[in-house]
């Protein structure tokens, strides 16, 4: 495949013009030169050059003969909500993504030094069957025309924007592999951020089904996927009609179409990010007999019924003794009175 070299494109909304106050989404190396051994971030940005946005949609190409994408880092992503999580077409040499940040964005705080303007984080090592020859060459990572950013206006409307790509230099050397995208992995030992889970009831206009929605962030290593488990209380076939043990099933965020849209089972999902940390939030759906037996409504009328029953068995329980005294000491005084009438 050609080596691609073009260092910038450009795609402005509405003319030329505007491309002076046009936002701009960049490719930010840290360095223009690599060992192929090497594994390093590519960081995908925007500067939003005074804009607020919401959304953006994003593809990058590259060449599959010289660089292979091992992965998109999220974790310091401004993006919440995912439309299309990032997909690596390695073959094409294609890395796409689409979301959201449902607050918008306005561009980093003067000041900040943590360059929070960040997208992904393409991990990038140089192809395991790159030749020689196309080492101490230069290929180049591009942010295609396709891509677009959308304002945060309450209308949606398209942003100006320019792209810049970089190049990047891959050379063959002997010393020790530097592996960036491992560092951060192996230390990551937090779990995801909490979030919440979200019970949507169909049927409604263009949901038939019942789901729920979920998304969280995983501010080290990333979200590396999630697990979807409904459980089957006390085993009476909630889910297949035939008894048996709940599982974990894979699912994808934003949304996951619940498999018991009867709604009596209780729902987990995990989130489980890139070095295996979880974190699990529960869902108790408001029709299901476990939602009904904590209810405080319902909690608070047991608990009366409850202690009226007690009281009253502990009442009949004194009635009883009672009675049973009284039937004694009455046999007692009539076995008295025999006993004297035999005598006399």
């Amino acid at each position: 495949m050609r080596i691609l070299r073009v260092l910038a494109l450009f795609v402005v909304a509405g003319g030329l013009p505007g491309a002076l106050h046009a936002a701009q989404i960049y490719i930010d190396l840290e360095s223009s030169s690599y060992s192929r051994a090497d594994t390093f971030y590519a960081p995908v940005r925007i500067d939003t050059q005074g804009e607020c946005i919401n959304a953006v949609s994003v593809v990058v190409a590259y060449d599959p003969e010289v660089l292979h994408v091992q992965d998109v880092s999220l974790g310091d992503s401004i993006i919440t909500l995912w439309t299309e999580q990032p997909t690596i077409d390695r073959e094409n040499g294609r890395v796409s993504f689409s979301g959201g940040v449902p607050g918008g964005f306005c561009g980093r705080l003067m000041g900040d030094p943590g360059l929070t303007n960040t997208l992904v984080k393409l991990v990038v090592t140089g192809a395991p069957q790159a030749r020689e020859v196309t080492l101490g060459a230069t290929t180049s990572l591009i942010i295609e025309p396709g891509t677009s950013v959308f304002l945060h206006d309450g209308a949606g409307g398209v942003a100006p924007l320019t792209v810049l790509g970089a190049e990047v230099h891959m050379v063959s050397t002997t010393t020790t592999p530097v592996n960036a995208w491992l560092g951060d992995v192996g230390t990551d030992s937090t779990a995801p951020e909490l979030f919440e889970v979200t019970l949507v009831k169909g049927p409604s206009p263009g949901n038939k089904l019942h789901y729920i929605t979920f998304n969280t962030t995983d501010k080290q290593s990333g979200i590396d996927h999630y697990e979807v488990l409904e459980t089957d209380p006390d085993k009476f076939g909630f889910l297949t009609w035939v008894p048996r043990e709940a599982y974990w099933v894979p699912a994808n965020s934003p949304s996951y179409v619940l498999r018991d849209q009867k709604l009596r089972s209780k729902i987990m999902v995990k989130a489980v990010d890139k070095n295996g940390n979880e974190r699990v939030v529960t869902y108790t759906p408001p029709m299901s007999p476990l939602a009904t037996f904590t209810r405080a409504s319902f909690l608070i009328p047991l608990a009366i019924i409850i202690v009226v029953l007690g009281a009253l068995t502990v009442l009949a329980v004194r009635l009883m003794r009672v009675r049973r005294r009284l039937e004694a000491h009455t046999d007692a005084d009539s076995d008295t009175t025999e006993h004297e009438h035999e005598e006399n």
